[in-house]
């Protein structure tokens, strides 16, 4: 298996839990889905866009158009999973970079179990906030989610996108959202040099603009993940059972949730303390340098 440190080892460490003989449903695979159809996959996509929509972009951007899958639903706010796939029902469901953009994670964790069939696993690639422009911002809690469960709004909202643009960082040197362990060492860079003018038009304005972004709402890393999970299966908030959570030290970790009636909480909790006790934390400074 190749190394989880690049995009293939990650896709082939989902696959082992997946039965890929079986239907499967992959959100948000934007032009790159980790699953092909036109590979003999039997999986179909959810995404925001139309496949058409998705070659105008790759066009826009010098790419080939020809790697765009034909996307089976486009998103539409307000509906479930459910009322977009109708009466299919999948073997496994998986998703990379997505649950974090989600308001409510709790009610999005309801609405896979719904369209999973008995026994089927729903596998995440996840960013983890430690190896991430997240890096400088406090984690996720079950408080926070249940409450945006509740209220089915996007608490915090204006705080994540105004911390966002004051915290956000990464390590000098490294371009894209996420890290290694070795590149971590190097000082963080302020992602956004003008923050300041951001956070002083949405103190004059109101923060309207908050609904058109497109942020991180939640920040996991496997301990904290894999706690609010178990907590959510002891409250029977969720089907599942977590069977796998597997740190990449790249960017992000990969989660497995199995479901099931009758979920061993033991044993997910186990394994959390397991991988909690093995898991590398980078200590950062939080003196952020000007690009």
């Amino acid at each position: 298996m190749p190394p989880l440190t690049v995009r293939r080892g990650k896709i082939a460490a989902l696959a082992s839990h997946f039965r890929l003989d079986g239907p499967g449903l992959e959100l948000g695979p934007h032009v790159a889905p980790m699953f092909r159809r036109s590979e003999g996959i039997n999986v179909r996509y959810l995404e925001t866009r139309s496949a058409d929509e998705l070659r105008a972009l790759m066009r826009q951007e010098g790419r080939d158009p020809s790697l765009v899958e034909e996307i089976d639903y486009i998103l539409e706010r307000g509906r479930t999973l459910a009322q977009h796939v109708g009466e299919a029902r999948f073997d496994w469901v998986t998703s990379s970079h997505v649950v974090e953009h989600i308001p409510d994670f709790l009610g999005h964790l309801v609405e896979v179990a719904e369209v999973l069939t008995d026994e089927g696993v729903y596998g995440l690639v996840v960013p983890d906030r430690n190896y991430c422009f997240d890096c400088l911002k406090a984690p996720t809690l079950l408080g926070h989610v249940i409450e945006a469960h509740l209220t089915q709004t996007r608490p915090g909202a204006v705080a994540h996108m105004i911390n966002e643009w004051r915290y956000g960082a990464r390590p000098q040197g490294v371009k894209v959202g996420g890290w290694t362990e070795a590149q971590g060492k190097a000082p963080l860079v302020r992602k956004m040099a003008d923050w300041q003018k951001h956070v002083s038009r949405v103190l004059r304005t109101g923060g309207q603009e908050v609904e058109t972004w497109f942020g991180h709402q939640w920040f996991f890393d496997p301990r904290n993940f894999g706690e609010i999970i178990c907590d959510l299966i002891e409250l029977k908030a969720i089907p599942f059972q977590l069977t796998a959570l597997v740190p990449t030290y790249q960017m992000d970790f990969i989660a497995v949730l199995r479901k099931t009636d009758s979920p061993d909480l033991a044993a997910s909790r186990a394994l959390v303390e397991r991988v909690s006790s093995d898991y590398r934390v980078p200590v950062y400074s939080r003196k952020i340098l000007d690009p």
